[in-house]
Order: structure tokens, then sequence, then C-alpha cells
């Protein structure tokens, strides 16, 4: 019988590991942990299988799309803490911070050169998948991507889930066996070769120094040609903050969850995205911890298969089955989505209803059209859309509920859809500390109609659901949220 995380498992080339060379290569891309990662333990298996140290590597290009001080800086963070983690661990890892294009491939290419098989992240969006197609062919060793995302298996599915409702039965076919089967909390505790590396000195001649640029990440950056405009934010970008933000939201919001999580001045969202977009916390232990909050005498005997509808499944607390539906459902369907359509950016992507229906209303006029600055700078005619904008530039984040809203409205107050979705794709994954990620494209594809059903038809969106800000006015609380952040002058 297959293993149940051999799902999780992607052989990209043909090649046979080569016993001549000296370390197994764990190449940390996106899910950038030490615990709780599948892709960690599967290295540390070939390492004891060959009987060879484990080398990782993790690094971090200055020339991705949208970068900017705020990505770089949340991602240094991240790295200084790795750094100092496995220098007290003694582990073999290799950071680096790229200073000039190339130089983070180059190290790579020499690194894998002396590895008997290189082990990284499976991701299906942005430029690691970009990276996992072009790579194992121009190298000499196993290329082997491993899914350590969420709980169900990228493997799992075999096309691309059209609703929430189609992937939430799987999800539910699978959820205890997905669950009974964890990630390991402390993979490396299993490497067997602790053997340390001794490097050839000219692999790192005339690269920047990972130690000194992590510690100076204001000074290195600004060095750098990204985006200095869009300037860091408050939350760091740490294993440590991620874990503190999940005992945080478990204490002051998980048991009122269900039924505050759309008021923004409510604050009872998990607000757990930019850690689990960087990886540097697992959904497993996520679903864990919020688990052991159950009622009492609750366990996995009380979950009951019900096809796909969203009550009804875990049983409990209704506040926890709400959350685990958003943690698991939702964040996963847009991973899975994309693994199986690599025009997941594309408005070729988006169901035939929806391209009947974009057809159909493609010329109808607008009362409003504002240009891309416009939108950036949070000038346009509605208080809330700018208020929405004015907290995702400043802060990094947008409210989950409002997220939809500045979506819709993107839509309406723009010359066609194309252009929106543009519009959408670079201001989330500019200003967003979480954007670039399966489920900013969910979010954002989500107000074109994926993963939706045909509405009552309207002038501009067709048969697309239809939001007003009228409406959220009253249905959720946003006073204290426009005092924050509503300042912004609106055009009149």
């Amino acid at each position: 019988m297959k293993n149940f995380n051999s799902h999780r498992v992607f052989k990209r080339n043909e090649h046979e590991p080569n016993t001549d060379r000296d370390y197994v290569l764990y190449w940390m891309q996106i899910n950038r942990r030490f615990h709780y990662n599948f892709a960690l333990e599967y290295a540390v298996g070939w390492a004891n299988k060959l009987d060879k140290p484990l080398l990782i590597l993790e690094a971090f290009s200055c020339d991705y799309p949208w970068a900017t001080d705020r990505s770089h800086t949340f991602m240094m963070q991240g790295m200084k803490e790795h750094l100092e983690y496995a220098t007290d661990q003694d582990l073999n890892y290799v950071s680096f911070v790229e200073e000039e294009p190339g130089q983070y491939e180059d190290l790579l290419k020499n690194l894998a050169s002396n590895a008997s098989v290189l082990v990284t992240d499976e991701y299906p969006v942005f430029i690691m998948r970009d990276r996992n197609e072009r790579y194992p062919d121009k190298m000499d060793l196993p290329y082997i991507t491993v899914d350590s995302n969420g709980l169900i298996p990228l493997g799992l599915t075999e096309k691309d889930p059209y609703s929430a409702y189609f992937f939430r039965k799987i999800m539910q076919k699978h959820f205890i066996e997905a669950y009974t089967h964890p990630p390991k909390q402390n993979p490396l505790d299993e490497l067997e070769n602790g053997k340390k590396i001794n490097f050839e000195k000219s692999i790192f001649d005339e690269l920047p120094s990972a130690k000194e640029a992590l510690n100076n990440i204001p000074e290195f950056i600004s060095s750098l040609d990204i985006d200095h405009d869009v300037h860091p934010i408050d939350l760091k970008g740490t294993r440590s903050a991620a874990t503190g933000m999940l005992g945080q939201f478990i204490k002051n919001a998980l048991l009122e969850y269900d039924d505050k999580r759309n008021d923004p001045d409510e604050k009872k969202t998990s607000q757990l995205s930019p850690w689990l977009h960087f990886g540097k916390i697992s959904e497993h232990e996520i679903v864990q911890a919020v688990l052991e909050h159950q009622p009492k005498g609750w366990d996995l005997d009380k979950i009951t298969f019900n096809k796909g509808s969203t009550g009804g499944f875990f049983n409990g607390d209704p506040n926890v089955d709400g959350f685990l539906d958003e943690v698991i459902t939702w964040r996963e369907v847009g991973y899975h989505f994309a693994h199986h359509r690599p025009d997941y950016d594309q408005i070729s992507s988006l169901p035939d209803w929806v391209q009947k229906t974009m057809d159909e209303h493609r010329d109808d006029p607008r009362e409003y059209i504002y240009s891309y600055d416009e939108f950036k700078d949070s000038q346009t005619h509605d208080e809330i859309w700018n208020a929405a904008q004015t907290q995702l530039r400043e802060e990094g984040i947008i409210h989950n509920y409002l997220r939809m809203l500045w979506g819709k409205k993107i839509i309406e107050w723009t010359p066609d859809y194309e252009t929106a979705a543009e519009y959408m794709i670079d201001l989330n994954n500019i200003y967003a500390i979480d954007g670039r990620d399966p489920n900013s494209y969910s979010g954002i594809f989500w107000c074109l109609g994926r993963f939706d059903r045909a509405w009552q038809e309207r002038p501009i969106f067709g048969k697309l659901r239809y939001m007003t800000s009228e409406s959220t006015r009253k249905k959720v609380k946003l006073k204290q949220y426009l005092d924050k952040y509503g300042n912004q002058k609106s055009l009149m």
C-alpha cells in the first residue's frame, strides 16, 4: 500500500544518487523552518540512507518580481533567526543573501555539484514553480520536490478543483489520514551523520557575507536595486513571532472567530497568513493547536463525512470548526488549483460561465475609471475602499472581508477585466506581506468568479457576485477601522 505522505513527493528528473559525492542537499526555498517540515524530513531520510551529512541551503535572491524593502526585511529577519539557531545547533547550514543577480543560482549549482541528492520545496506559484520546472534538466543529480504546504498532499488531487465545495469533499475524505500522518516536530533529531562539511573556499569567493548582511539588514537592503518606496512593517518574519501570533489568536480570538471574524473593529482573525506564506509555521501545527480547544470529550471519532457541506463535519465548537474550514479548505483549494493550472494567474483560468458573462458585459459603461496610481494612493471616491487600500499600503495586510470588497470595486472602476486582474495582482504582490502566494491568487480570482457560482445579472459584473460599500457598512463594524485608516482624502 502506498504510504500516504508519498503523495507529497515529486521526482523531477531520472538521475540516480551519486554516492561518491559529499552530502545530501536540502534547498529551503519557501517552507523556511526547521520544524514540522516534510521536505526537510525527506532530506534527512536520504542522508541517512546514503550515510551522508545533510547540508541545508537557505538563500534569497535580489531580483524576484515585486521585490521591496518590505518583503526583503521580513525574509531576512527569519533568516537571521535561522542562522543563530543553526550556529547554536552546529548544523551544516549555508545562509546567503544575494547582492547581484546570478549569485544565488551560481551558488546553488556549485553546492549541487558536490551533492548526491537535491531535495527542495514543492510550491505551485511564483519563482519557486519556475525554478522547479527549469532546474532539474540542468542538474546531474536527483532533483526531488516535497510538498510541505498543507494537510492534503498536492499529489492526491487529479485535476484543478472548481469550487471549495468540491475540494472540501476531498479534504473531508482524507482529513483523518492526513492529520494522523503529521510531519515530525524536529526532523533533524533523526539525522545520523552529523559530520561537518568542509567547503572549497572558492565557492564563496566574491560573495557577500550573509552574517554581515543579516546583522545589518536596513543597510544591506538600501544598497539593492529593489523598490525602496514600500517600507518594512512592524511584524517580524521569524518563527518565534509566528508561534507567538498563534498563541495570541487562540487566547484572544479563536472562540469568537465564527461570529466576529468579518467585523474589522473586532480584530478576531488569526493574522497568521504572513508566516504561513513564508513557511515559518506549519499548517499541521496550527490545526493541532486549534483542535486542542474543541469542547471537552471531543476526539476524531466525532468527525462525520458530510459530502462537502461546511457544517457538521468536525462537530465541535462552531468557532473552531469555522476556522478549520478557512485554514484547510479555503487555503488549500488555491494550492491544488495552481498545482494543476499553469495559468493560475490568468483570466483564461476562469470558468466558462465567467468567460461568457464577461464577454457579454465587456463594453458596459463605467461611472468611475481610476488609474493604477490613484488606486495605489487610496484616491477614489469611496471611503471604505480607500481605508482598505491604506491598510494594505501602510501595514502590508488587509482585513479578510474588506479584501473581497477591495477586489470587487477594482473590477467596477477599471476599463476591462484584464486591467482589473493586473492591478489587483500588482497591488497585492507589492504591498501585501503574504502576497505572491496561492492564497493571494485565490482571493483575487475569486473576485472574478473562481470558486464561485453565477449570481443575479448586473451591469459590468454580469453574473459575477456583486458587493457594495453601502451594504458592507451595514453588515460589519467599521467605526474604529475607518477612524484609523479612513483619513486618506477621497476624491469627490
